[in-house]
């Protein structure tokens, strides 16, 4: 079997990480928290592009699909208990803690959450609620939104392992080019029907996690490559926003359009972080790479902080005190800083306990 690379060891990838869930907050910080100019978000170019920065989550399928594949290719030597045992707990120790603990908070314990039904909860409780959300509806709790694509990993995690064990690595390549293709075919069918929710549902997103397992199963593309594809990508992103005149990532311009530069942002990041010597600097500073290592409870929590920052403000800085633009930064740096404390007290007092048990399951 041909050698692979190490992927889970490269420093860069936590940068890109770290760059991935600014994206995120970025976007996150404008949509959740307007109460400053409502039409910034459509009218100023900052709010444009900060509203792109879904793109961060296709940024982290990527990665996941190319770390995950990669661990399960190089564990492929052993024999089949210890592969799939080793590979779940792992993955267990690392999600199943601070997820259920967030969930269980969300739902049961924090003060005025709006209230999930029955099927809503048990959805969370089974990491089915991508599917909930595009068959039933968005549930009224944004924090709880965000989960969805929690689910599409864990979904990708059920099959996938069993697949790289039983398939061979041409076979494989081919699989994830089949994925890659029927993902973009399945979103353009799907929004052309009138079906408005391909953003959720794991055959429509499964393109970015199978582009990452190939880059796996691939030799590393050029540095050139990688620079050409993030332009691409980057370029892509703004053209269909400026030409749909939407930045949602629920837009149907966005859904069929929008979505493969967002795939290639991801290929193009990853390539530089593994390949590029001019931006592998950038991904290993360490304000990047704390907030990658941080990125997971981030993710989970940064909208619990961003709504607190948000009472606040509200009460701090009155409408018209000072310009827009610089208002939406400063939240935005600030809430960022926030989430940052949040994970990393998360971190120490909680997550570390359980991912010390790890070393009981070598990958």
């Amino acid at each position: 079997m041909t050698a692979l690379p190490q992927p889970e060891r490269i420093a860069a990838l936590d940068g890109v990480r770290g760059l991935a869930i600014l994206l995120v907050l970025c976007m996150h910080c404008l949509y959740i928290a307007p109460w400053y100019d409502l039409g910034f978000l459509t009218t100023h170019t900052y709010g444009r592009v900060a509203m792109l920065g879904w793109s961060g989550v296709d940024v982290f399928f990527v990665l996941s699909g190319f770390l995950i594949t990669g661990i399960l290719v190089r564990g492929k030597g052993q024999p089949a208990g210890p592969y799939f045992r080793n590979f779940y707990m792992r993955r267990s120790l690392r999600i199943f803690p601070l997820y259920y603990l967030v969930i269980i908070l969300l739902l049961y314990v924090l003060p005025n959450r709006p209230v999930a039904s029955g099927g809503e909860q048990l959805s969370y409780l089974l990491y089915y609620q991508n599917i909930w959300f595009a068959s039933v509806g968005m549930s009224p709790d944004f924090a709880r939104q965000v989960t969805w694509s929690l689910a599409i990993e864990e979904q990708f995690y059920l099959v996938w392992p069993a697949l790289v064990w039983f398939a061979s690595e041409r076979a494989l390549r081919a699989i994830c080019i089949a994925l890659i293709v029927g993902a973009i075919a399945l979103r353009f069918v799907l929004v052309q029907s009138g079906f408005s929710h391909t953003h959720f549902l794991t055959p429509c997103r499964i393109d970015a996690l199978a582009v990452g397992a190939l880059l796996t199963l691939v030799p590393p593309p050029s540095a050139r490559f990688g620079a050409i594809v993030t332009l691409l990508g980057i370029g892509g992103l703004l053209a269909v926003a400026y030409t749909t005149g939407d930045s949602s990532p629920l837009s149907p311009g966005q859904q069929m359009w929008g979505l493969i530069p967002a795939l290639a942002l991801g290929v193009g990041l990853l390539t530089l972080a593994r390949t590029g010597r001019v931006l592998q600097p950038l991904f290993t500073l360490l304000p990047l790479r704390s907030l990658g290592k941080y990125s997971y409870c981030i993710y989970l929590t940064h909208l619990l902080v961003i709504e607190l920052f948000t009472k606040l403000a509200v009460k701090w800085v009155p409408v018209g005190t000072y310009p827009p633009l610089l208002v939406v930064i400063a939240f935005t740096i600030t809430c960022c800083a926030g989430s940052w404390l949040l994970a990393v007290v998360s971190w120490h007092a909680f997550e570390k306990w359980f991912l010390a048990l790890k070393r009981h399951f070598p990958s």
